[in-house]
């Protein structure tokens, strides 16, 4: 069969699983040998594909570092983008936990590759030029005033929820840190965190 011959949607459907396959294949490399240690080679052996199938997808491996980071990162931006109502401070804690939740729900080698020293100056460039942070502590610092214009927003509810998403971003790397190897966050840990957070914005 001929590629002239394959439905338009059939093709789309193939390069999106390539595309998603390179991703997690190439974070599991990257968790395992080290970004400088992974090779192009080493991605498309492991995927079974050409070098110029892997480029159809990305330029370089610093495009499919950017794509395992942007996982999560458009994970947590859905959830604010779906958010509509946080008048009170139950809807805020809900909408904490799903925050967390979207960031929680990683694999455990694409938590691996963004733990990873060697890597940490382009991931957070990559994470602070996103502006999902920002985002995400200007949403809670409306939500908690009430307001929708960023001019109209209480000074210190900004102070709060920068506060808030910064110690819940740090209490995410520490348990990381200190439960290396065990896989994703527990539920138990996940709710310890939302707290803080929501006691950090609320108080």
């Amino acid at each position: 069969m001929s590629i002239d011959s394959v439905p338009a949607e059939a093709l789309d459907a193939r390069r999106t699983d390539t595309r998603e396959r390179a991703i997690c294949v190439a974070a599991a490399l990257f968790a395992e040998h080290g970004y400088a240690g992974t090779s192009i080679r080493d991605i498309t052996d492991e995927l079974g594909v050409t070098k110029a199938a892997l480029y159809y997808h990305f330029n370089s491996k610093d495009d499919l570092l950017r794509a395992i980071v942007d996982e999560p990162l458009d994970r947590v931006r859905a959830v604010i983008e779906e958010s509509t109502d946080l008048s009170t401070r139950e809807l805020r804690a809900a909408f904490v936990n799903q925050v967390l939740l979207a960031f929680a729900a990683c694999p455990p080698e694409v938590v691996a590759v963004f733990k990873d020293p060697e890597l940490q100056g382009i991931i957070n460039a990559n994470v602070s030029h996103s502006g999902v942070v920002n985002t995400l502590a200007m949403t809670l610092a409306r939500a908690t005033s009430g307001v929708e214009n960023p001019q109209e927003i209480a000074k210190d509810h900004v102070l709060r929820a920068v506060g808030a998403v910064s110690a819940g971003e740090a209490m995410l790397n520490a348990w990381h840190m200190v439960h290396q190897g065990e896989g994703g966050v527990t539920p138990e840990a996940l709710a310890e965190i939302g707290a803080v957070i929501t006691r950090t914005l609320e108080a």
